[in-house]
C-alpha cells in the first residue's frame, strides 16, 4: 500500500513539477507579449520533453497572462503540494487581477501610469509650441504605425501555421497603399496618389493570389484570415484616424484637442463612478471591469464639462453659437466611441493578450489609448464639415 501511494504522489509531484516548467517557460516573454491556448499547450508539450531538475525555483509571473480558471484546476490532495500550488496561483494571480495585487503594486501602477500621462502631456505640448500643426500630424504617423504594428503582433498570436517571410512584407504593403491614399494624399505630398495607390492595390491582389498559389490548400484559410485581420486594421485603425488630418487643416487645432480631452473626461469619470458606485456590469464577457454606473455617469460628466471646455480653449469667448456643437460631439462621445474600447477588449480578449503592447509605460499600447480617440475622429471631421461653416 505504501509503494502505491508513493508511486501515485510522485506522479503527482511530476505533473506539479510539469505545470511550473510550462508556466517557467512563458516567463522568458518579452514585455506586452501574451498566449493564447495553443500556445500555452505546446509549451506544456515542450515542458515534458524537458529533464526534470534536481531542484527548481518558483518562476517570476511578470509577463504571465494565463487564465485564473486554469490555474485553479488542480486539487490539493497533499499539504506541500497544495501550499506549492497555492504560492503559484497567487504569484500569476497577481499579474492577472489588480484588485488581487497588495498595496504597493497598485501603488506602483497608478504611479507609473501618472508619470507617463505627464510626460505625454507635456511631448504633445512642446509638439505644439515648436512645430503647430506639422508636429502634431507626426504624431499622428507615428501613432498610425504604431498601432498598425500592434494589432498585426497581436493577432500573429491566434496563428496556427508559420507563414512565409513575405507575409510580413505584403502587410506592410497594404499599409503604404492604405496611407498613400489617405493621410499622404491629405497631405499633398506626392502627385497623382489616386493612380498610385489604385496600383499599389491591384499589385497586392496579384501578389496575394501568387501567394497563395504557392502556399497551397491547407494554407488558403489562415492566409485569408490574416488578409482580413490586416485590412480590418486598416480601415479601423489608420482611415478613420486620417481624418485628425483633415479636421486640423479646415478647422484648426481647437477642434482637434476638444474632442480628444472630451474622450479623456469620459474615460476618466468612466473609472471613478465604476469605483465609487459601479455594481451591474455593462458588457461583462467583454469587459468585465466596465460597469453601467460607470458608463452613464461618464456621459453625463462628459456632456456637463463640454461648453465649458470649449470656452476655455477658445480663451473665454462667448460660445453660444457653438454650445450645441459641443454638446452633440459631447454626446458622441458619451455614447458611441466607448464603443471602439469595447471592440478593442474584445479583440485582445480572443487573442490572449492583456494589452496590445508596451509603447505608453502603465498604459499598454497605442492602440490601448487611442482606442476611443479613433472612432471620434471621423464623425467629428463629419459634423463639422456638415454644421461649422
Amino acid at each position: 500500500e505504501m509503494t502505491r501511494r508513493q508511486q501515485h504522489q510522485r506522479r503527482y509531484n511530476k505533473q506539479q513539477l510539469l505545470f511550473i516548467l510550462a508556466l517557467g517557460g512563458l516567463t522568458n516573454l518579452s514585455n506586452g507579449h501574451t498566449i493564447n491556448a495553443n500556445e500555452f499547450q505546446l509549451r506544456l508539450k515542450r515542458a515534458k520533453n524537458r529533464p526534470t531538475p534536481s531542484h527548481f525555483h518558483l518562476p517570476s509571473a511578470h509577463n504571465l497572462h494565463a487564465d485564473n480558471d486554469d490555474l485553479q484546476q488542480t486539487h490539493d490532495d497533499d499539504a506541500n503540494n497544495g501550499e506549492l500550488k497555492k504560492q503559484v496561483v497567487i504569484a500569476t494571480k497577481s499579474t492577472i487581477d489588480p484588485q488581487f495585487r497588495g498595496g504597493a503594486a497598485i501603488g506602483g501602477d497608478v504611479a507609473e501610469r501618472t508619470i507617463s500621462a505627464i510626460v505625454m502631456l507635456a511631448a504633445v505640448t512642446l509638439l505644439v509650441q515648436k512645430f503647430g500643426q506639422q508636429g502634431i500630424i507626426a504624431l499622428i504617423l507615428l501613432s498610425q504605425t504604431v498601432m498598425f504594428h500592434e494589432a498585426c503582433k497581436t493577432v500573429s498570436l491566434g496563428d496556427t501555421v508559420r507563414f512565409p517571410n513575405g507575409m510580413k512584407v505584403q502587410q506592410w504593403w497594404w499599409y503604404l497603399t492604405v496611407q498613400l491614399g489617405t493621410s499622404l494624399k491629405y497631405l499633398n505630398l506626392a502627385k497623382n496618389v489616386e493612380l498610385r495607390a489604385f496600383g499599389m492595390a491591384a499589385l497586392s491582389l496579384v501578389l496575394g493570389v501568387v501567394t497563395m498559389a504557392h502556399i497551397g490548400p491547407d494554407y488558403f484559410l489562415p492566409y485569408l484570415s490574416k488578409v482580413a485581420s490586416s485590412h480590418f486594421a486598416l480601415l479601423f485603425l489608420v482611415v478613420q484616424s486620417s481624418t485628425w488630418i483633415l479636421t486640423l487643416q479646415e478647422f484648426g487645432t481647437i477642434w482637434f484637442f476638444f474632442p480628444a480631452l472630451l474622450v479623456i473626461v469620459n474615460d476618466t469619470m468612466a473609472y471613478v463612478f465604476g469605483r465609487l458606485i459601479g455594481k451591474n456590469k455593462l458588457i461583462p464577457k467583454l469587459s468585465p471591469k466596465k460597469t453601467k454606473e460607470g458608463f452613464w455617469g461618464a456621459a453625463i460628466s462628459t456632456v456637463a464639462v463640454a461648453a465649458p471646455l470649449l470656452r476655455y480653449l477658445l480663451g473665454g469667448d462667448d460660445i453660444a453659437d457653438l454650445q450645441r456643437h459641443a454638446i452633440a460631439i459631447a454626446l458622441y462621445v458619451s455614447i458611441v466611441s466607448p464603443f471602439g474600447g469595447f471592440l478593442a477588449s474584445a479583440v485582445k480578449r480572443t487573442y490572449g493578450a492583456k494589452d496590445f503592447g508596451a509603447f505608453i509605460p502603465g498604459h499598454g499600447g497605442a492602440i490601448d489609448r487611442l482606442d476611443c480617440q479613433i472612432v471620434t475622429a471621423p464623425f467629428v471631421y463629419f459634423y463639422l464639415k456638415q454644421y461649422l461653416k
